[in-house]
């Protein structure tokens, strides 16, 4: 059995970036002013819609954890996937006058699994 799900670990890891995706992106659809406390304020100084800009990213925060489910253009997506938490970790860093935290560690595990499937990948081609 366990020889069985190594031959899906793609899969698995696929499916579990993009469960933490989604969960987040219908989190920020759903209930935008939840997240708000995590936009930068040079993000805030720009004068932007907040809510909007949060709803957008959960929209594509959505989007590509279909991506990674269905292998849609699976390369590009395994990037974008490593971009957006780049994005996540480095937003969260600015808020924290740069210094670690829980949500950043475990961020910084997850960008290791979009990592792990982006290289994965690439083997492939």
């Amino acid at each position: 059995m366990l020889k069985s799900l190594v031959s899906h670990n793609g899969f698995i890891m696929r499916v579990f970036l993009a469960f933490v995706f989604v969960w987040f992106g219908i989190s920020e659809i759903s209930n935008p002013i939840h997240f708000s406390g995590f936009i930068p304020s040079f993000v805030s100084n720009l004068g932007l819609d907040e809510n909007l800009l949060i709803q957008i990213h959960g929209v594509f925060l959505v989007l590509l954890s279909f991506c990674l489910i269905f292998k849609f253009y699976l390369s590009v997506t395994g990037l974008l996937a490593i971009l957006i938490l780049v994005q996540i970790i480095f937003g969260l860093l600015i808020i924290n006058n740069f210094e670690l935290d829980d949500i950043i560690v475990r961020d910084i595990g997850i960008l290791g699994l979009a990592i792990g499937i982006w290289l994965n990948t690439l083997k492939k081609i």
